[in-house]
């Protein structure tokens, strides 16, 4: 049997499931609604519709829910939320295991890979079903990250929310239960971390020309840094630029998915559009001839694919010694300010810059 009994101005009930007792807020202040819902909770209990706790692995959940990330995020998104739950979790899944140091093309030659090393060891939450997992240990472990790793506010809130997308994912597919019924998702009530503005920089027209200028010993990298400034493309996805994609007579920028090589590849927002190719653009394409024959239309210098990380450092490089320090999200905030200044409205500068709508 259940009663209810009064915290301040709200009604409460209290109840027992699988033996175990149960305080749930009934959130109103009416007697009269209370007892009607005292009374549904009591149908429930003899229907034995009151579900108990339930049981779900840490390892097999976690593992399905990674490959759910698999097929529905890029490559990209991926890699971050399984960071994050690596984070978390350790290495609990094969999903989570990490890799060697040694490349693909050279392992065949190697007898005993080196292994990556867990750098957050003595930071996975020691735990084998889901159901061990309550609100306070996911805040103390955020707030453990932040406080010794020295993780921001976003990459907190972002920890934050693939957990609870996780426990989500558990919900529907793992028929997980909270043990806690005060909440549906452990996760929910843990709050985010107040995040501060973005300082959101761009380039006037005299530091284009200054960056461009840097670059002329770089043909690839300085046309790549123009379609960044002039078209607002994201910094992946002009690496995933082929010749099909860029029709220099149509003056236009074709930001598309596609799958090359076995590997397919979308747009951060899964939308393609069009971008226009402006004057000061098409001048530099025209003259840029990529080094070698390839299936990329800004290919390295051995023809391959564009590593994001890799474009970043030598771009950084290139940029510290001649004394500047601009990034993509500069440029593609530069094309933005661009065309604010032009009095474009938001919905088409919204539009061309690929933001979700």
């Amino acid at each position: 049997m259940a009663s209810i009994f009064k915290r301040g101005s709200v009604w409460w009930i209290h109840y027992y499931v699988g033996g175990k007792p149960v305080n749930r807020s009934l959130r109103t202040t009416e007697q009269r609604v209370a007892l009607d819902k005292k009374q549904r909770l009591e149908a429930f209990e003899i229907t034995d519709q009151l579900a108990a706790p339930s049981n779900t692995p840490i390892r097999a959940c976690v593992q399905s829910f990674c490959d759910y990330l698999g097929r529905t995020q890029t490559h990209k998104g991926y890699k971050n939320d399984v960071s994050y739950l690596r984070g978390f979790f350790g290495c609990c899944c094969p999903a989570l295991q990490l890799g060697s140091h040694v490349p693909h093309k050279f392992r065949h030659n190697v007898r005993q890979l080196p292994m990556i090393k867990d750098q957050h060891l003595d930071r996975h939450v020691p735990v084998s079903r889901l159901e061990q997992i309550n609100s306070e240990m996911v805040a103390s472990y955020i707030r453990q990250r932040m406080v010794e790793d020295g993780i921001g506010p976003k990459t907190a809130n972002r920890i934050r929310e693939v957990l609870h997308r996780l426990f989500n994912y558990a919900i529907d597919h793992h028929g997980y239960v909270c043990p806690d019924r005060r909440c549906r998702n452990p996760v929910a009530p843990v709050r985010r971390v107040q995040e501060s503005a973005p300082q959101i920089t761009w380039l006037g027209a005299e530091q284009i020309d200054q960056q461009l200028k840097v670059l002329e010993n770089h043909p690839v990298i300085q046309a790549m840094v123009a379609v960044y400034v002039y078209a607002g493309l994201r910094r992946e996805e002009a690496m995933w630029l082929t010749a099909s994609d860029v029709d220099l007579d149509a003056r236009l920028i074709r930001v598309r998915a596609k799958e090359i090589e076995g590997k397919a590849w979308q747009p951060k927002t899964r939308r393609n559009r069009v971008v226009p190719i402006s004057e000061a653009l098409l001048k530099i394409l025209r003259a840029y001839q990529p080094p070698v024959a390839s299936t990329w239309y800004f290919p390295t210098a051995a023809g391959r694919r564009w590593d994001p990380d890799t474009f970043s450092q030598d771009l950084r490089e290139i940029n510290e010694g001649a004394g500047v320090h601009w990034t993509c999200l500069d440029f593609r905030h530069t094309f933005g300010s661009q065309l604010a200044q032009k009095g474009e409205s938001l919905y088409k500068i919204a539009t061309l810059m690929g933001k979700p709508s």
